[in-house]
Order: structure tokens, then sequence, then C-alpha cells
């Protein structure tokens, strides 16, 4: 017990012992001693306060730097040309309304941003580390290279500059290796992907089940083959050069095999 506590207490018994009627007053009395016991009140509840607020602050603290480590950076173009260069050193050029994101992981075990709008990218070569764009309706993935992206929710759009880069739309779900003078167009609504090489083409369309290959090279037509119909086609080493020209609509992969091996006197087999 304090030096206060025991002298309140020896005014409370003394209180007790001389009170009178008429000559003391207990309202009064209790009221002084309610003021004289209050600074204790007040010293006690003072360390109280100031550990609730400091507990405050420091929930303040940790909450502000849990959303502002983990906020996703954006890059807005307000105007046509826009240039940034990415914590890897990549380098882009934004067309305006262009938007590009990535978050505070960027770099650390692969570099990935999301897109819209018209982006040309120069990619710093690293194999360990892959760059991957995703688009609402695609996904570009690239070890080192320059190539230019234009996407919105209906469509991308794919031209390659030089390098490589594997084009993946959402559906049908197609892996197309594009190399230097490549471009595909995408369109998500018809999943419809046309794809155009230095001199050949190709036309994918996931729901009217057709095909267009125009002067193709047979190791890229039996890889749509593959993933369309989702079986595994082998081809001999030799034979992968050759070119094919045609078209099919409605047809099963086993008659399309056979109208190539019929017209190119070739070898592909499926194995399901």
């Amino acid at each position: 017990m304090t030096d206060n506590n025991r002298d309140i207490d020896e005014r409370i018994r003394f209180v007790a012992r001389h009170y009178k009627p008429n000559v003391f007053d207990p309202r009064k009395g209790w009221e002084k001693i309610q003021k004289q016991m209050a600074p204790e009140r007040k010293r006690r509840k003072l360390p109280l306060f100031y550990s609730a607020a400091a507990a405050v602050a420091l929930l303040l603290v940790v909450t502000v730097f849990y959303f502002t480590s983990n906020i996703e950076r954006e890059l807005i173009a307000k105007a046509d040309n826009t240039l940034y260069v990415l914590p890897d050193s990549s380098r882009i050029e934004m067309q305006q309304g262009a938007e590009l994101k990535y978050d505070k992981n960027f770099g650390k075990t692969e570099r990935r941003v999301s897109m819209l709008g018209e982006i040309s990218f120069a990619v710093a070569r690293n194999e360990g580390k892959p760059f991957i764009v995703s688009t609402p309706g695609a996904q570009i993935r690239v070890l080192g290279t320059e190539f230019t992206a234009l996407a919105d929710d209906a469509e991308t759009r794919l031209s390659v500059t030089s390098g490589k880069v594997l084009f993946t739309p959402g559906r049908p779900v197609i892996p197309l290796l594009c190399t230097a003078g490549m471009s595909v167009h995408y369109t998500a609504g018809t999943e419809n992907i046309k794809v155009n090489s230095p001199g050949s083409s190709m036309e994918i369309n996931g729901k009217k089940q057709s095909l267009v290959f125009n002067n193709s090279q047979l190791k890229d037509v039996s890889l749509v083959l593959s993933n369309f119909y989702d079986v595994q086609i082998e081809l001999p080493e030799e034979e992968s050069a050759l070119t094919f020209t045609s078209s099919f609509a409605q047809k099963s992969v086993v008659e399309i095999v056979n109208i190539i091996n019929l017209t190119l006197d070739t070898h592909l087999v499926i194995r399901l």
C-alpha cells in the first residue's frame, strides 16, 4: 500500500470517529476525499492510456507497411511512345492509354506482368527468370526478345521483332512458338487464331472446329493438331520441314492425318 493510500485511510477513520450530527457534512467530506484521490487515479490511468496509444500507432504503422509493400505497381501511358525501364532493365514503349501492372515480387523468381493497350517490349535476357505477359485472352512467354503486343478484353495481337515468343491463347489452348517476322491475332469471342509467318499462314477456330494451313511446315501442323485434338502425333525428323496446304472443318484428327500422309507420302502416327 502506498503512503497516499495510508493517508486516505487515516482520514476516513478520523471522519468516522469524530462525526457528529449537524457538525460534519459527510457529503462535503467525501467530495474532499475524492478530490485527493483523483490525482492518484489519473496517475494510474495515464500509463495505460499511453500504452494503448502506442499499440494503436504500432498497428497503424504495420498496416501501412503491409499494404504499401504488397501494392501492385501500375504504369499508364498518358501519351504515345511513353518509355519506361522495368526493374529487370527490360524496356517498354507504351502507346497512349496502355496499362502495365506488376507486383513487388517481379524479378525474384519470374518476371510477370499484365497489360492492356499497345506496348512494345525489349526484354532483358534471363533464362532463369522467364518474362511472362498476361493479357485478358492470352499469355506470352519469352526469355529475351523484342515484340509488340496489343490487347484488350476482346482480342490480343502479337508481332515479333527478334528472338522467340511462346504465345498461348486462352481457348483453344495451343502454344505457338513465334519467331522474328511472325504475328498472331487472337479473338477470344470466336476462339479464332490467325498466325502469319514469312511465306506461310495458319488459321485455327475453336468454335467452328476448323483449321486452315497455307504452306505450313509439317512440324507446325503436327504441333497444332496435337494440341487441338489433345493427342500425340509422331513425325519423322526428315519430314518435319515439308510444307502442307489445305483446310478442314469438322474433321477428326484421324481423317486429317490420313489426308496428309496420302497427299505428301509422309508417315505421321497418332499416339492416343
